[in-house]
């Protein structure tokens, strides 16, 4: 595992142009990785060693799947969204419960499907997704942040 800031970061192909169609720097993979690394505040998949961390940079979270690595760090995928998550408000789904396949790295314990609330634009919404019941830290996959998530952000700057 490789602790440095400045380690270099190893792209999968594609992930670079994947990177600069969605607007994201290299400064803000560094910042998910300063602000997981610093409490260990990632969602870990046990079957792949791959690592998902978000960081909130304002009105951006944005959200890095990697793998620590001798070399440096390894990035599969990055993206983003601007809908604020109110962590700490998560109730119990309704849904039948489903094996999410990650654990919350800092409390050891299986994610599992949670109804959260997000926010944009003073509208807020309850959402299942998968979130630590201990912590409560939620998981954003990536085709809700950039499909789910985007289309109501659009549809709700269109109002």
């Amino acid at each position: 595992m490789n602790n440095d800031d400045a380690a270099p970061l190893l792209f999968e192909p594609m992930v670079q142009e994947l990177l600069e169609q969605r607007g994201i720097r290299e400064e803000n993979i560094r910042q998910v990785l300063a602000f997981a690394r610093a409490g260990k505040m990632f969602h870990l998949q046990p079957a792949t060693g791959h690592c998902l961390a978000s960081f909130n940079a304002g009105k951006v979270t944005y959200w890095l799947e990697y793998q620590e690595e001798e070399g440096g760090c390894r990035i599969f995928t990055a993206y983003s969204h601007r809908m604020k998550i109110l962590e700490g408000y998560n109730l119990p789904s309704k849904q039948q419960p489903v094996e999410t396949g990650w654990i919350c790295a800092k409390c050891e314990a299986p994610l599992a499907i949670a109804t959260v609330k997000l926010t944009y634009l003073d509208e807020t919404f309850a959402v299942d997704l998968p979130s630590c019941p201990l912590c409560q830290r939620v998981l954003v996959n990536e085709e809700q942040a950039v499909s789910k998530m985007a289309l109501a952000e659009r549809m709700l700057e269109d109002k």
